[in-house]
């Protein structure tokens, strides 16, 4: 009741609004170091802020943005960019964001306007699309930009029109679309499967002679850098935590691996920019181009942490047993980060909350049950009535959660359009709901490690080793050293390890599916989470070598030093079927000389992984010796980027915390080199 009195003091008159937004503005600004207070901030651009308030309809607040707006573009020769972050809605609920739209309408489609709608959805529809309009006049109205920039906005004026003709419209159209997104307040904006949708653009201006190969990299180019633009207004939780990604490649409902020229060109891009962002993900096969496959790891090879690599052959299958119909699975993409969806059709919020392994785990250990606990097989059903508990007490709020209408990410949605629905409102063909996860690390081996010293070796009782779990192991370095360098341990490819994990996710996964969202969807989780360190926080010390608050262990990796082999083969051997595909990305790291000098003999090493049924993987490619000296002195390496969670971003932007564990991770790593 206080939060919502406050909130409704805040929004009661439009200086405290408009206040309020600049507040939020200046937490993203300052991370870029150019203001140094809040009064600066507000004396500079304080009169540049505006939050719209909410009218009688969604379209019609949008409108009434796009009207005030100023129109600014970025420099950049080759397209028209626009965003003033100064002005953005006031949402009354949570804005469906962390998602791809429909990219394919935007460029192969054309949004005309209805001249007589009969329904609302048409009303809401055709109001966006006059505002868009009266927004472009604007541009062309604009001193400066009328002049410089007619080309592109012709094109940009086509989308109203037909089909997009050329390569370089059917770019400049997604940038127009995209801009207004980030002026909306939506975050995580995915571009869509970009060398499929503009393939045959590309192959008839290249067929044509009027485009040529360089010609098309130079304007991807400037595409990438045009939405590297405002880097640190479109971070979410991190610099760079843009989720601008790129989908390339993948296999055709016939069987075939589906590539092309452009599938190439932009891996090429993204090798030569070297930018964090916007980021890559390629969707690969076992039988995938081995060209393809090695053009993709010399990409990694330059420390992008890009193209995250994701298994057609594992996920295709998964979608088809959590329900997608198999005429839509081809073509998923993924939210932002990995989680797939299917972009269009998927009113799919894959990243609601994080389901956390440990918290549940920690109030069984802290509970008389467990200190009394007679066998192994009574403390894990112990913490399995926990997690159960925890569970419910995650979903059941979520299963009434409210989001914001959308007619803006409705208008390229094929299923919107025919149901006449708003996304958010029964529109979209696949209403599922998803949650990541951390601290199965930490629960697997706390268990491991439980069962050896107290149930194995017997030289502890339970309590007597939890009352030193609850003194953090202090003056216990030895024990605490020891449980930390257990092994087998998760990530291993041992039977014990592989069936307690597999055990966990199978009992996880049926109590997700006892839930449903407000629209009949499913729940679904993964195995990776951007929540490692955040949600690690107020987690006290667990049985697997953590003291309080020290971080988990990142994704499906494993916390001390094994062969990345191992650990693939551990990842083959889980299940990731039903409701359990909601992102699950091995995470290594390896040197850059490690790499460099076996671009072929990894590609083998992932190839086989593919055929294995590996879900997803990423690579961090840098030393410990190079992360500690740019630690140390942050000029050294300016522009040394790494791999976070789902994204990338340059090193000296990242906070202490996450330095440190990239540090740790990569001294373990380099003992298993």
């Amino acid at each position: 009741m206080i939060k919502k009195a406050l909130k409704r003091a805040v929004y009661a008159s439009p200086v405290t609004r408009n206040l309020y937004y600049g507040v939020i503005l200046y937490r993203r600004y300052r991370r870029v170091g150019q203001v140094r207070g809040f009064g600066t901030f507000l004396r500079e651009y304080g009169r540049r802020l505006r939050l719209e308030r909410p009218l009688e309809s969604k379209a019609a607040q949008i409108a009434r943005l796009f009207q005030k707006v100023d129109i600014q573009p970025v420099d950049n020769d080759s397209f028209f960019y626009s965003l003033d972050c100064y002005k953005t809605v006031e949402n009354r609920n949570t804005v469906y964001d962390n998602c791809t739209a429909d990219i394919d309408m935007l460029v192969h489609g054309a949004l005309r306007e209805e001249e007589a709608p009969a329904d609302s959805f048409g009303k809401e529809r055709n109001t966006l699309l006059r505002a868009m309009g009266s927004y472009l006049e604007r541009c062309r109205r604009t001193p400066g930009v009328r002049d410089k920039y007619s080309r592109q906005l012709d094109a940009a004026a086509s989308l109203f029109e037909r089909p997009a003709e050329s390569f370089f419209e059917a770019l400049q159209r997604i940038l127009f679309y995209n801009q207004f997104l980030w002026q909306t307040g939506h975050t995580l904006n995915g571009l869509g499967h970009l060398d499929w949708i503009l393939e045959d653009l590309y192959r008839r201006d290249v067929d044509a002679g009027v485009l040529s190969r360089q010609d098309a990299k130079e304007l991807l180019k400037s595409f990438f850098r045009a939405l590297h633009e405002y880097y640190w207004f479109k971070s979410n939780v991190l610099m760079g935590d843009t989720g601008q990604i790129t989908i390339l490649g993948g296999r055709e409902s016939d069987g075939s691996y589906h590539c092309s020229e452009l599938t190439y060109l932009f891996i090429e891009v993204s090798e030569e920019l070297k930018l964090p962002d916007p980021k890559v993900l390629l969707r690969c096969t076992a039988d995938m181009p081995g060209d393809l496959l090695e053009a993709a790891v010399k990409c990694i090879a330059t420390g992008i942490g890009a193209p995250l690599l994701s298994n057609d052959d594992t996920v295709i299958p998964a979608m088809l047993s959590c329900g997608y119909d198999e005429a839509d699975v081809y073509s998923y993409g993924v939210s932002a980060c990995w989680e797939p969806l299917i972009p269009g059709l998927s009113f799919e919020p894959n990243n609601v909350a994080s389901l956390n392994f440990a918290e549940p785990f920690m109030k069984m250990a802290d509970s008389p049950a467990f200190d009394a606990a007679g066998s192994m097989e009574e403390v894990i059903s112990l913490y399995e009535a926990e997690l159960r508990e925890y569970i419910s007490e995650l979903l059941t709020p979520l299963t009434t959660k409210a989001f914001e209408e959308d007619p803006l990410l409705s208008l390229l949605s094929p299923s919107c359009v025919k149901r006449r629905k708003d996304i958010t409102r029964g529109g979209a063909r696949y209403n599922n709901m998803g949650l990541t996860s951390v601290g199965l690390g930490t629960v697997v081996n706390s268990l491991l490690n439980i069962k050896k010293l107290v149930f194995a070796e017997k030289r502890y009782k339970a309590d007597q080793l939890n009352a030193l779990r609850r003194n953090d192991f202090t003056g216990r370095e030895e024990l605490l050293q020891e449980m930390k360098d257990l092994k087998p341990c998760f990530g291993c490819d041992d039977p014990e390890v592989v069936a307690l994990a597999r055990r966990l996710i199978a009992f996880t996964s049926g109590e997700f599916g006892k839930y449903k969202t407000s629209q009949g969807g499913r729940f679904k989780f993964g195995l990776s989470s951007p929540d490692y360190i955040i949600r690690a926080q107020d987690v006290s010390a667990t049985f697997d070598g953590r003291r309080s608050g020290d971080p988990f262990s990142v994704h499906i990796s494993s916390a001390s030093a094994i062969p990345t082999t191992e650990l693939l083969s551990f990842a083959m051997q889980m299940d990731y079927n039903d409701n359990r595909l909601n992102g699950n990305v091995i995470d290594f790291i390896t040197s850059p000389g490690m790499l460099t000098q076996n671009i072929k003999k990894y590609a083998v090493l992932l190839r086989a992984g593919f055929a294995g049924g590996i879900f997803q993987l990423q690579m961090n490619v840098v030393d410990s010796k190079t992360l500690i000296a740019a630690k140390a002195d942050p000029t050294l390496f300016p522009n040394l980027v790494v791999r976070v969670w789902g994204f990338s971003a340059y090193f000296n932007d990242l906070p202490e915390e996450y330095k440190d564990v990239l540090i740790a991770r990569a001294i373990e790593s380099e003992k298993a080199a």
